[in-house]
Order: C-alpha cells, then structure tokens, then sequence
C-alpha cells in the first residue's frame, strides 16, 4: 500500500545483529534484488555521525563543547540580532544554535558544492532565527557547521576524515559520506510512488551525506 520498491531490513539486539534480509528490489529494471548489503542514502541518521566525530575530539581536549564554536572556526559568523555570537558546538549539536533550518538553494543538485564554505558565507549574511541556547529548533546548518569545524580540526576533507575517524574502524565496509551518490556500491535506485526517479546529491553532508547498508548502520547500533 506504501508503493515501496524496495525495503532492507536489520534486527540488533545488544550487541549481535539476529536477522536481517531485503525485500523487493535495488534496482527493479536490472533485477537487482534487494538485500542486506544494499546501500541507501541513510540521511539524517548522518547527524549521529558527525556529533560522535565531534565528541572524538572534544574527548582528546581538541574541542570545548560550551565555548563558542568561532574558537576553532573563526570563519563563522551571523547577525548579532540577538547580541554577540557565542554558539557553541553543544548548541549545534542539539538544535539549540537558532540557526536557520536549511540553505534550500544549491543543497541538492546533480554536481553539489564541496566543502562548507557556501553554508558559512550565507550565514554570515543571515541572522539566527532564535536566541542561542534558548529554544529547540531542526538545523541541517547547524551541522554543517559542526562538520566545518571536525574538518578543521582533522586538517582533512571531512569525508575522508569520517571514514579514517569512525566508518573504518567500526568495520562499516561499504559506508561512505559523499555530495554526489557513490558509483562503485551496489546502492539502490531512488523511487517515488513505485517509479524510478532522479536523486540528485546534497551539498550538506555533514547533515544528511552518509550512504550504508543495514548491516553497516547495524554495526553502528552495536
């Protein structure tokens, strides 16, 4: 009744993965089934990513959780609408930086921006929606500022770092953050309401850019 094509499916329980099996198809007009190993677009699970990526750091004392985020990146800035920008990475973490929601223009596109620097310079345009600190509010900008500044720190492009810091040594095999979808994985086709559709890449990774098959998300539940 929901017009899925295609459906993978992984049950964890503490720390064994205890069945897992796909349904229907990745690719229904190759007769590609698929399977535990497909790989989809996870979206914004990728949040969890990028904050445990974060935590690393502040863990070896490389990030201070409350202190403003402009500390290890000083190219960030907004608006003083609401006084000085003192945002910091634990407000970015839990949407409580009042940051706008989404910069929609270039965030999906078939040849996405690399990098975080088009995000950064529209902020610095902008004003914050809320006060910092105050009010709960979604923000794939926050993250994208977080994942800035993990790039910083790394000194490397934040998917390369994503993959040396946590994809690789969690064993996630066919894992991978990306703008454009991967070419070299068996990931399944994009379908809307039954037929094959475009989906094109995102520019905010940090936010939404993981792609990973049941098992690889199942070793990270694990």
């Amino acid at each position: 009744t929901q017009n899925l094509t295609g459906l993978s499916i992984a049950v964890v329980n503490d720390q064994g993965l205890t069945w897992t099996q796909g349904f229907g198809w990745a690719d229904r007009a190759a007769n590609i089934p698929a399977s535990s190993d497909t790989v989809y677009r996870v979206g914004s699970v990728s949040k969890l990513f990028t904050v445990a990526a974060a935590l690393q750091f502040a863990e070896r004392g490389q990030l201070d959780l409350d202190a403003p985020i402009k500390h290890v990146l000083p190219e960030f800035r907004i608006g003083e609408r609401f006084g000085e920008n003192l945002i910091t990475p634990r407000q970015l973490m839990t949407h409580h930086a009042g940051l706008p929601r989404d910069l929609l223009r270039g965030m999906w596109s078939q040849s996405p921006e690399s990098g975080f620097e088009s995000v950064l310079d529209f902020l610095a345009g902008s004003e914050p929606a809320y006060p910092p600190g105050e009010i709960w509010s979604y923000s794939n900008l926050g993250l994208s500022v977080l994942g800035a500044a993990i790039e910083r720190l790394a000194g490397v492009p934040f998917a390369d770092h994503m993959q040396r810091a946590l994809i690789k040594p969690l064993g996630m095999e066919s894992a991978s953050f990306s703008g454009p979808l991967p070419s070299s994985r068996p990931i399944s086709k994009a379908y809307a309401r039954g037929k094959e559709a475009f989906e094109p890449g995102l520019r905010d990774i940090a936010a939404g850019g993981i792609n990973a098959s049941v098992r690889d998300i199942s070793r990270w539940l694990m």
